[in-house]
């Protein structure tokens, strides 16, 4: 019966292992944004810079500049990123993280604008869950939340394909994080040449 019952063992694990399928994983740039897909697909000769525009709660933002050193074109974003993405030996972020490309940053602002105007001042139903959220071309999301008695916001970005949450519930680091955007808008447009 021993024999059988370790036969019957064999031959099922022969088929097991047998059908193995082989699986092509393929890069999904469904949420990349415009700079990102310039900087890592599109490799060409380029410039790329990351200036430091301030830190709000565990998130740093920072205005990224692509130049493309034949034609001389640029492109900007903000970079949101962890705090603590940076190496120890020079300025180099340690992962990558993704961009809100110039072209989204207003809507990206007016959102913000909207939570603290029309919904974080108004009482929450502890009742109802309720949630606001709204994402940029590369994912990130910006989360407006019910919880325990009060509004929340959550900021969702990715480092190295890794969901990384920024909860800033205070909602003075909220304007704060607004603030640090908009002059980061106004200083993109300067550069651009244009009048704000």
């Amino acid at each position: 019966m021993k024999s059988i019952f370790f036969l019957l063992l064999c031959f099922t694990s022969e088929l097991l292992y047998a059908q193995v399928d082989t699986v092509v994983v393929q890069y999904d740039s469904t949420f990349t944004s415009l700079f990102s897909r310039r900087l890592n697909d599109k490799r060409t000769a380029i410039i790329y810079t990351m200036e430091d525009r301030g830190d709000v709660r565990d998130v740093n933002v920072y205005l990224s500049t692509l130049e493309e050193i034949v034609s001389g074109r640029k492109m900007y974003a903000v970079r949101i990123d962890a705090r603590l993405n940076r190496n120890l030996f020079t300025d180099a972020p340690v992962a990558n993280a993704e961009y809100i490309d110039e072209d989204e940053l207003p809507l990206f602002i007016e959102r913000l604008e909207f939570l603290l105007s029309k919904v974080m001042n108004t009482n929450p139903n502890n009742l109802r869950y309720t949630e606001y959220r709204f994402y940029t071309r590369s994912g990130i999301a910006l989360e407006c939340y019910t919880g325990l008695s009060r509004w929340r916001v959550a900021l969702i970005y990715e480092i190295d394909k890794r969901s990384i949450f920024t909860y800033i519930n205070n909602e003075a680091q909220v304007r704060d994080l607004l603030e640090v955007l908009k002059a980061t808008h106004k200083e993109i447009l300067l550069r651009r040449g244009n009048k704000y």
